[in-house]
């Protein structure tokens, strides 16, 4: 039995080439998807790193509700008064170079309520902790205070509903992925009883 051995040479070739294009399809095909599961984790990381900035603001200003600075009679006051300065994502030249703002602590000069919000600008104004990704990201944190209809506190917004004197709620917002994705954290962070 004779067998034709240009048919054979010729059908190997061909079946390399089918073989080779298969291979070279599932290579790009894992190319893509690990570059996705490289994003996938950065954005995981971004966002496990917020949750836990924002916690953290909120366990300050609940640990140390009793702090007080010059007049105010309390943390709470204090920060309804003094906002700290958390907008290093706004400044487009701050997304060019990383920046560390310096000492998270301060010195031993300055005190309890002006080391937290010293602490929280050198955290939040850096990007080594975390990043700026887009235009739209924001930091920022504000403080309500609220009062009963019979206080007598005139900077407070007026609540029907609260039966406490005074009543401070915190917010912390956090945009991250270029605005898309949003952290809010509202948290009650002190009160004062009726006389």
């Amino acid at each position: 039995m004779k067998i034709d051995k240009k048919k054979i040479s010729g059908l190997s070739l061909l079946e390399a080439l089918v073989s080779t294009a298969i291979i070279g399809i599932g290579f790009v095909a894992i190319f893509q998807m690990t570059n996705y599961s490289v994003q996938s984790i950065y954005t995981s990381g971004e966002r496990t790193k917020a949750n836990y900035l924002t916690n953290m603001i909120a366990e300050d200003i609940i640990g140390h509700k009793n702090v007080t600075s010059g007049s105010a009679i309390n943390f709470s006051d204090h920060l309804f008064d003094n906002k700290p300065n958390l907008d290093f994502c706004e400044d487009p030249k701050n997304k060019v170079a990383s920046s560390n703002v310096g000492n998270v602590y301060g010195d031993s000069s300055v005190d309890g309520a002006l080391m937290k919000t010293n602490k929280w600008a050198a955290i939040f104004n850096s990007k080594d902790y975390l990043n700026c990704k887009g235009d739209n990201e924001r930091r920022s944190f504000r403080m309500f205070k609220l009062r009963s209809q019979h206080s007598l506190e005139p900077n407070a917004i007026e609540n029907n509903k609260i039966n406490d004197d005074l009543m401070f709620i915190g917010r912390v917002q956090i945009n991250l992925n270029d605005g898309k994705k949003r952290k809010y954290l509202y948290f009650q962070t002190d009160y004062v009883l009726k006389p």
